[in-house]
């Protein structure tokens, strides 16, 4: 039996459990779950497997308006987020503003939250004051964890009151647990990227740093130390990256 990969691995099991639930759900969620996998392997960078799956979730709990997701840091701060209009993206902005809300709370506590109407909502104040004059009255969030991993947090908005319930919660849980996964992997493989563009730059740098040294102990008969010295203090005096100067200084060495 060829052993399956742990993404894989749990992933069944969250199909396997809501096979208990019911299999008309166990057959929706393994076709949103393979919709996410699809969209995700397409998606270059974080910021857009994000966006995607705000249209996911949209169309996938029943009575939601609007969706949307994000990816926070360990500082509670959202590094990137998608939504599917701008009511969503406003309601988001306004929580991470105000350093309060539904979905800031789901993140911190691990946990899925609703507001049944942001109008009679009291555990959020500035908030719900915050969207009274949008078109959103019911909320549902929960957490993207993998791992032990906060990736993030998910959430649907509705402008109708009570539009959400434990059903509801069944789905936005489940669908997070393969969302968490693929989400954190798409943000792994973008910061390895950049790692690796980061050390491919430095790797160039150095070498156009150790070129102009060399230039410059030929033609001024300096020691390696004292080379750098003068192309630290150059970089000083013009306010310029010590790669910048090294670069001068090769070019100035070609046009002789």
């Amino acid at each position: 039996m060829v052993p399956q990969p742990a993404g894989q691995s749990r992933l069944m099991t969250e199909v396997t459990k809501a096979m208990e639930y019911s299999l008309p759900l166990a057959d929706e969620l393994a076709a949103l779950t393979g919709r996410m996998a699809g969209g995700f392997l397409t998606k270059e960078s974080a910021s857009k497997a994000v966006q995607f799956l705000a249209y996911v979730l949209k169309d996938a709990v029943p009575g939601a308006t609007g969706a949307g997701a994000s990816i926070i840091n360990a500082r509670g701060r959202r590094e990137s987020a998608g939504a599917t209009d701008p009511v969503v993206l406003q309601a988001d902005k306004l929580q991470y503003e105000l350093g309060q809300g539904p979905c800031l709370s789901a993140w911190a506590e691990q946990r899925a939250l609703i507001i049944q109407d942001t109008r009679d909502e009291t555990r959020w104040p500035e908030w719900t004051a915050a969207v009274t004059d949008l078109p959103l009255r019911s909320v549902l969030s929960a957490p993207l964890t993998t791992e032990g991993r906060r990736i993030g947090a998910l959430k649907v908005y509705s402008a109708t009151p009570g539009a959400f319930d434990d059903h509801s919660v069944f789905l936005m849980e489940r669908l997070s647990v393969p969302a968490a996964v693929m989400l954190g992997n798409a943000r792994d493989r973008e910061a390895n990227g950049r790692l690796s563009s980061r050390l491919v730059e430095a790797l160039a740098n150095r070498d156009l740093i150790s070129r102009a040294q060399g230039v410059l102990i030929e033609r001024m008969s300096l020691t390696s130390a004292e080379a750098l010295t003068v192309m630290l203090s150059t970089s000083r005096l013009q306010d310029e990256p010590l790669h910048q100067v090294a670069r001068g200084i090769l070019a100035g060495t070609a046009e002789q």
